[in-house]
Formats: C-alpha cells, structure tokens, sequence
C-alpha cells in the first residue's frame, strides 16, 4: 500500500520532512530547557532551605532558643522545630493546617555531628476542619538540622527544657514552577511556529533547487528526430543537477552522431544497392525488348552476378544491423586451426601465394562462424590488393592471441589507416567496385573484432611491403610452453 505522502509533489514532502523535523528536534530541546530550568530552581530552594535551616538552628542556640523560635513565624519557607523527645514544639504554615502521612520527621541523634543534617521526603494531607492548600496530597523534600536550645531568662516558666533540637525547613517547588511557567507560553506558540517556518522555508528552496530540473526536463519535452542538435541548460553550481545535465547533453551528443551515422548509412546502403539493381534492370529490360536478339546464357549469368552482389550487400547490411547481444557466444576457439581452415577454402578460388604461421593452438573466446567472417573479409580485402603473396600469422602470448593479415600490395597511407574501416569506404572506388567490393568488410571486421573484446587496426609497415591488419585478442586461456611450437603451411596455385 503506497504511503499517502507518495502523492504530495517533492517539494511538499521536503516541507513535511523538514517540518517534523523541526519539530521533534525543538519539542526535545524545549523539554531539556524546561527541565534545566525547574532542576536549577530545585536545586536553588534545596540549598536556601539548608541555609535557613542553619540559620533557624543557629539564631535559637545563641538566643537561647526563645527569642527566635517565639518569632519564628517570619522564616520565608514552611518550618518545623522538635524538641529533643520529637515532639513538634513550634510550627509555621503550612504545618499547623497540614498532617504528614507516617512520621517522617525525628530527632537528630544525641551523636551527630556539628555539620550534621539530614533530607527526608514528607507526604501531606489535609487535617479536620481545615482548608485545602497546595500541599494537599504531595510529597515534598525536607532538611533537618540541630541545634541547642534552653530555657530563656526571660520566660523561666517556659515548656521548653535544655537540649537537642532539630530543625526542619521544607523545600517547596512553587518557585520552579513558576519560573517554567513563564517559559510555556512562549515555547507552546513558538515551537510550531517554528516548525511552520522551517516547512515553508524547506519548501520555497527545493522548488528553487528544483527549477534547473524542470528547465531540463522542458528542454527534452521539446527536442524531436529533427532537432537532435538542442541541447538542455547546464546550471552554474556543480552539484548532482549539473553532473546530470551534462550527462544528459553528452548523450544528446552521441544520439546526434548515431542519426547522423544512420542517416549517412541509410544513404550510403541506397547508393550501393541502386547499383546492382541498375545494372539487373537494364540487363533484363533489354534481353526482354529483343528477345530473339538476346543471350540468354550471357544474360542470366549477368544477372546472377547482380544478384550475388545484392545479397553480399544485404547479409553485410543485416549483420550491422544486428545489436551485439544476438552474438553471445563464449566458445572457446581455436584460432590457429581457423585461420588453417580459412585459408585453405580461399586457394582453390585463388591464383596468389597464401602463408600460414600459426602455434599449435591459440585459444580465444567467442563465435567460431563470427570469427571465420572476420578473417574472411581480411582475406578477401588483402586479395584484392595484393601481388603474389599474403601472409596469415597467428601469436600466443601471455596478454593474449594476435592475428595478423599481411599483402605485397601498394600498402595504406597512413592518412588513411582509420578511415578504410569507415562503412562504404573505398580507397580506390573504381576499383573495389568493379570487383564487387561493397566497401562493408573492414568495417564488419572491426566490429566483429569489438564484439569479441578485441582491437583491430592497420598497423605500421614499410614502404612498397603492402599493408599490414593486426587483431588482438584476449586469450581464452593462459599461454602454455608447449603452445610455442608452431607449425607453417603454405599454399598456392
């Protein structure tokens, strides 16, 4: 089930993130602050009930305890004074209208120290007959300390006896609570607020990173088969945004080359196969306007040609047309034996010297039917140039397997090394054409080449030595000593 937020554009889910964000991260941090602030007030009402607690104990000692504790009703926190049995002998609010639940208040001990005091927790309830108050049903903390206390000359008939008392002054948390008040109101209003703020903010600024995207993507919307040559706008930052729009104008660029190379070859296989079909035509309109004038036999073997050359081009044209994955074959092949076999097939039909150099075995993977193809057109196109002889070399080494074709013919300039592997490329048009040359088969076999993870190139050779194509493949396996011992056939007419 897709989540309700999966409808909201990216812009208001950025807003909707940011915005909780936002807000979790300022409830947290408030919380902290409101509990910092009502812990540093505790902390402050623990330590002023300990001083005036001190302070009770000490005034009631030097005054002999009566003086004091007569007026000690002006103590500014809750008291409560034991005599030295435990019993309350002098009370302030709100101790006089409030019980404690047990008896947490005791005498100090006969053997406490001079520094000695004590923190106890007292639960209050509410006495007969009187008032509800705020420590009405809670618990709050109470320090106790000593103090010595006797009989005052000034009342001798006073209840009150020589001895220990004690102390206890509570620790009210009233003023925590008013201090973290005042913090409420604004933290309450101002916390959503916030996380609006944020949202709104988030919100204005992915629209704002956003709008280089929706350039692009209005640029592409646009651009058809005929308009291949706009490109979409690059921004300034060089963030994710520019890394895609240069991508994307890189592959714009290589769409362009492609129709440009498709148009080319459209137009290009056109003017190859207008041609043979020329020539079929006009062989066939006039054996059929002069029938009991023709040569049939001569005319039927004109047009076979014909028809040979149109079906060379069409197999040549339906094999670079083929996408790469239709030649998935990972055979492994022996490409000694093959180029053998190859050029075996070639010197029944041949009147040149063809020389074979080739290991005992060199192992490559691939298609053997691609690869007979690749060394058949180089075949093919080294005797269509060469004079006497042409001379096949297959090396294993430890990198992997090279065949090399080489001619006695006049050789390739070197301008013109790269661009004979161009599809419809002639060097010599009036030649390669009249010998039925397509001008498909170096470019077939540099494909075939790549299709198998090799490279094909015409390599470096002196001059008046003819030409010289060298194809290096990737071994199939590792080179073995005992693969060094080749063989040499040589054939001809």
């Amino acid at each position: 089930m897709r989540s309700p937020l999966a409808r909201l554009s990216t812009g208001a889910r950025t807003a909707v993130a940011a915005g909780l964000a936002t807000l979790l991260l300022a409830a947290a941090g408030a919380w902290w602050l409101r509990q910092y602030v009502y812990d540093s007030r505790m902390a402050a009402a623990e330590g002023q009930a300990l001083t005036e607690a001190r302070v009770i104990a000490r005034d009631n000692t030097a005054n002999g305890g009566i003086s004091h504790v007569v007026h000690g009703d002006t103590v500014g926190l809750p008291y409560i004074v034991l005599d030295p049995h435990g019993v309350p002998v002098l009370m302030g609010d709100p101790f006089k209208s409030q019980s404690t639940v047990g008896h947490p208040f005791e005498p100090a001990p006969r053997t406490a120290a001079p520094s000695w005091h004590i923190k106890v927790k007292a639960r209050f309830q509410d006495r007969e007959g009187t008032a509800r108050n705020r420590l009405s049903g809670n618990t709050f903390t109470a320090y106790g300390v000593y103090s010595y206390a006797g009989v005052s000359p000034a009342a001798p008939n006073s209840d009150w006896v020589p001895g220990q008392y004690t102390v206890y002054v509570l620790v009210t948390p009233f003023a925590a609570e008013a201090a973290v008040s005042v913090l409420d109101v604004p933290l309450d209003v101002g916390i959503p607020a916030a996380a609006l703020l944020v949202a709104g903010i988030a919100w204005l600024s992915t629209r704002r990173a956003l709008r280089p995207i929706d350039a692009i993507r209005s640029e592409l919307a646009v651009i058809g088969e005929n308009q291949l040559d706009r490109r979409v706008p690059v921004p300034r930052a060089k963030d994710a945004i520019f890394r895609m729009a240069v991508t994307t104008n890189d592959t714009l660029d290589r769409l362009e080359r492609s129709a440009r190379e498709q148009h080319r070859f459209v137009a290009d296989a056109s003017h190859e196969l207008r041609s043979p079909i020329a020539a079929l035509r006009t062989n066939l309109e006039v054996s059929l306007t002069h029938p009991e004038h023709a040569d049939w036999p001569r005319a039927t073997g004109e047009a076979l040609i014909a028809v040979r050359r149109l079906q060379q081009l069409a197999d040549d044209l339906l094999f670079l047309a083929r996408p790469a994955e239709h030649d998935s074959a990972d055979d492994l092949v022996d490409l000694a034996d093959l180029a053998t076999d190859t050029v075996t097939e070639l010197v029944p039909v041949s009147s040149l010297r063809v020389t074979v150099r080739a290991p005992a075995q060199a192992l490559v993977r691939g298609s053997t039917s691609r690869l007979r193809r690749l060394l058949r057109n180089l075949l093919d196109n080294a005797a269509k140039h060469a004079a006497r002889e042409i001379t096949v070399t297959v090396l294993e080494g430890e990198s992997g397997v090279r065949l090399e074709v080489r001619d006695d013919g006049c050789g390739i300039p070197p301008a013109d090394r790269e661009r004979i592997f161009e599809r419809f490329t002639r060097l010599d048009e009036s030649r390669s054409r009249d010998a039925g040359g397509s001008g498909l088969g170096l470019a077939i076999a540099r494909d075939i080449a790549h299709r198998h993870g090799a490279t094909l190139h015409a390599a470096h050779s002196p001059p008046g030595q003819g030409a010289r194509f060298v194809a290096d493949f990737p071994a199939g396996r590792p080179a073995s000593p005992d693969a060094a011992s080749g063989v040499e056939a040589n054939s001809g007419s």
